[in-house]
């Protein structure tokens, strides 16, 4: 087994269902990270990590037709999923470029590069940001959104969910992924070189069995059960993944819980 750290959670068809719902369930936070960003109408920006093109559209949203936004992404089915939604938004200054993100660069300067959820996922996050923000503009923007995996919580507490926590922090820890990146982007930020970022931080609460971040957790197990037999964290057999999503829905609709999703932090810092 490889344990460097990489994308672990899968680019097929269940895995495109979990990105969607994991867009829904952080687009307000999304949307507050995305304003502290404060992109400007026709600015070029770079979204790193894009999948199905969520932050892209975004971004394209608020630096309007004037502007160019690139999506960068390693996987094609993202990124097909990706150029449908911009073409049906009509978004004419929008692309994607399937390329390695942690090599990728771009052409020339550019006024913002943003990346959701992918330097978790990456070996060498700190050499990512200083590099590509020799990329930006004087005064642009570098942002990024991370996770802290481990604020995952039911009230009252569910016993799938409480075995699910302690397999994906146990299987990402013997991975080297880091799941709690989201409280360190401060310290990645100034040893990549750049000023202390403003942190914007988020963290939805949903309730009962019909709470969209179940599917977030049932797209986690399907994508990571291999995982977990390969590092010894759990078996197949101990984890279910064919119906692990239902029997934690009907364990949270039957407790009438609360799901606390968890934590995400925004970073924001201009370069000098």
């Amino acid at each position: 087994m490889d344990d460097a750290p990489g994308y672990v959670l899968g680019n097929d068809d269940p895995a495109m269902v979990r990105l969607d719902a994991l867009s829904r369930v952080y687009e307000p936070a999304t949307a507050a990270w995305l304003d502290a960003a404060e992109l400007t109408p026709g600015a070029s920006v770079v979204d790193l990590g894009c999948g199905t093109g969520a932050v892209t559209l975004a971004a394209a949203e608020r630096v309007g037709p004037p502007g160019r936004v690139v999506g960068v992404d390693t996987a094609p089915l993202p990124l097909a999923v990706a150029r449908r939604r911009a073409a049906e938004a009509g978004h004419g200054g929008v692309s994607f470029e399937q390329a390695d993100v942690t090599t990728w660069a771009p052409p020339g300067p550019v006024d913002a590069v943003l990346g959701r959820l992918v330097l978790l996922h990456l070996p060498d996050p700190v050499a990512l940001l200083a590099r590509l923000a020799r990329s930006v503009r004087p005064g642009g923007v570098v942002a990024f959104q991370e996770v802290v995996l481990s604020t995952r919580a039911a009230v009252p507490p569910l016993p799938l969910l409480t075995a699910f926590n302690g397999w994906l922090l146990t299987a990402l820890g013997r991975l080297g992924v880091p799941a709690d990146l989201g409280l360190r982007l401060g310290a990645v930020f100034r040893a990549a070189g750049l000023p202390d970022p403003v942190l914007v931080t988020g963290q939805p609460l949903e309730h009962g069995g019909d709470a969209t971040g179940w599917s977030i957790v049932g797209g986690d197990v399907t994508a990571l059960a291999g995982a977990f037999e390969r590092t010894g964290t759990a078996t197949a057999g101990e984890v279910g993944p064919a119906d692990f999503e239902q029997r934690l829905r009907a364990q949270a609709a039957a407790a009438d819980a609360v799901l606390v999703d968890p934590l995400v932090v925004g970073a924001v810092a201009r370069v000098p």
